[in-house]
């Protein structure tokens, strides 16, 4: 669990104590208006006020963060996240996790949830909010609807099906048909549709990356017309994700995008979607500077997450972040940089994958103008079940 010092709300960024998680919200909102923008259709295209954006927050975690992408154009009025926990954070705001400002009343849990104990936790949270469930299996469909009916409550449900990432969800048109019609057969349970995730795609190239897109949801829009066919109402259909948000969001049957890393960003993304700027860092202190060409600073593998590859140095010339231990990181130095760094100056590290590295932390700082204006709670963080 994090101790952070809590220091006065007004201070500078760089007297933070380290390692800390900072979030910039001047580039937090820059990147929020960047995506929703581009979604609600500003640029004149054939879905332009047909496509919202459900952010899926389980990146952040944090309820601040998600009401920023709530007050957005182009918003669903509703967000998503991976598990039921993740659900029950978010959707709380008097358990000290969250402000009341900050409970969300409309989610989409994106994951399964298939025990009965989670189930039984799962009807009791749709009797306060908005709740929806993504189910790949009828075994699944059975047990919520028995579940619903006990509780007296209605549950939205979308049929996930499998775009090419094999973690989950139905494998062909056939099967997500029949799963609808279980589904709009069951007591407790209302069928709103189908979602996807067609898994991280690190495409630069922009014609191979909406071939991709393309390919990987045809099946999904085939879905949704053989549904139609078959005189089953659909209403959503939700998928997309922060590499390819602009592609989905036009592509006509595609009702909602499910974003996650573009508030704040990652260098795995970024490296991608050039659009957007890193809003979130880690903060840290150089602690030693033994020789010329290296520095040593507070912050490593505990603080940044980089089981997918290694944070790297906001530009300082000369400086490169190469090697890290558990709890420090090494800067390799040369030219001006090796008469700089040294002990107690502060470095920002970008962290490779978002998800990874907030999870490390209890608390965001958030600064706006490099002054602190806020320490936010990751209500999210180890809520897995």
């Amino acid at each position: 669990m994090e101790r952070p010092i809590f220091q006065p709300i007004g201070s500078p960024a760089e007297e933070l104590d380290t390692p800390a998680l900072v979030v910039d919200l001047g580039i937090m909102e820059q990147n929020i208006a960047v995506l929703h923008d581009a979604v609600r259709g500003s640029d004149g295209g054939s879905n332009a006020g047909q496509v919202a954006v459900r952010p899926h927050v389980s990146c952040h975690g944090c309820p601040e963060i998600a009401q920023f992408q709530l007050s957005a154009v182009a918003n669903s009025g509703g967000v998503a996240v991976s598990s039921l926990a993740e659900a029950e954070v978010f959707a709380a705001a008097d358990d000290g996790a969250a402000s009341p400002s900050s409970a969300i009343d409309d989610i989409l849990i994106a994951g399964r949830v298939i025990t009965a104990a989670k189930i039984s936790r799962l009807v009791a949270l749709a009797g306060r909010i908005t709740l929806s469930v993504a189910v790949d299996s009828p075994r699944n469909v059975q047990d919520l609807s028995e579940a619903a009916q006990a509780a007296g409550v209605t549950l939205g449900v979308l049929v996930d099906m499998d775009a090419g990432y094999g973690f989950g969800g139905v494998a062909s048109v056939p099967d997500a048909v029949a799963l609808a019609r279980t589904v709009t057969n069951a007591p407790g349970l209302f069928f709103e549709g189908i979602m996807t995730y067609e898994g991280p795609l690190h495409i630069a190239d922009r014609a191979e990356l909406e071939a991709e897109t393309r390919r990987r949801l045809q099946p999904v829009l085939d879905t949704r017309s053989a549904l139609e066919q078959a005189g089953i109402e659909i209403a959503t259909v939700s998928a997309g994700s922060t590499y390819n948000y602009d592609i989905v969001s036009q592509l006509p049957g595609i009702t909602e995008v499910q974003a996650g890393v573009y508030p704040l960003m990652d260098m795995e993304t970024l490296r991608t979607r050039p659009e957007f700027q890193p809003a979130a860092s880690v903060l840290a202190t150089v602690i030693s500077h033994p020789v010329a060409g290296r520095a040593v600073v507070d912050a490593g593998h505990k603080t940044t997450g980089p089981d997918f590859g290694v944070p790297v140095l906001e530009a300082f010339e000369g400086a490169v972040a190469t090697r890290f231990s558990a709890e420090h990181g090494i800067l390799d130095l040369e030219g001006p940089a090796t008469e700089q760094l040294m002990p107690n100056d502060k470095v920002r590290l970008v962290p490779y994958n978002l998800a990874l590295c907030v999870n490390q932390y209890d608390y965001i700082r958030a600064v706006r103008d490099d002054n602190l204006v806020g320490y936010w709670r990751v209500s999210g963080r180890g809520q897995l079940g």
